[in-house]
């Protein structure tokens, strides 16, 4: 059964920027960084999809609907299938057709209850929203980056998007000035 999410994503060059909203946003959890990790993306001319490989996981994302444009951003409606398998596709004739990004994630969760964030562990919660940050490098490139998002998920993805963003008081002034897309949307295009 696939996991349905709202998103929101914001990219830029500078760590400052979106690092200070990440930081400012009220704590849940210790907003620790996981461990580094390289995940691969297939090579695609297509925004609408995404195949990722990470650490042994498949994973594959398709849009649900048209984007939306907020006074933020780009909000994007998603449905994703991850499974394990025992053999990694990748291999060295393949890679060729994978686009490696290395990454270091922070995160926050957030509960939503009754149309409000709810601060207690989001963890055993349906209905929620995740704030990222995380810097990555995409070596073909040279290219280090730093990226914001926001994922809800739940029987209300769309409506705990809204909610959260509402809530966390991100600033307008900030976010409407940067790149606004999802990581295969970047990927195909790396610029800000």
């Amino acid at each position: 059964m696939p996991l349905k999410t709202s998103e929101a994503r914001w990219f830029s060059n500078s760590k400052e920027v979106l690092w200070d909203i990440f930081f400012n946003l009220e704590e849940i959890g210790e907003g620790n960084p996981e461990g580094e990790r390289s995940d691969f993306y297939l090579k695609s001319a297509t925004p609408s999809a995404g195949i990722k490989i990470r650490e042994g996981r498949h994973e594959l994302k398709v849009k649900t609907a048209e984007d939306e444009k907020s006074d933020l951003g780009i909000i994007q409606h998603w449905s994703k299938w991850s499974y394990e398998d025992e053999e990694n596709i990748l291999n060295s004739a393949l890679l060729q057709d994978w686009i490696e990004v290395k990454k270091i994630r922070f995160k926050k969760q957030f509960g939503i209850n009754e149309g409000k964030v709810n601060f207690t562990s989001a963890e055993n919660i349906k209905e929620k929203c995740e704030a990222e940050f995380a810097i990555f490098e995409i070596p073909f490139l040279q290219l280090k980056a730093y990226t914001f998002g926001l994922e809800a998920s739940g029987t209300k993805e769309k409506e705990n998007l809204e909610v959260a963003m509402r809530h966390l008081s991100l600033s307008m002034e900030t976010l409407k000035n940067l790149k606004s897309c999802s990581y295969p949307e970047f990927l195909a295009n790396p610029s800000f």
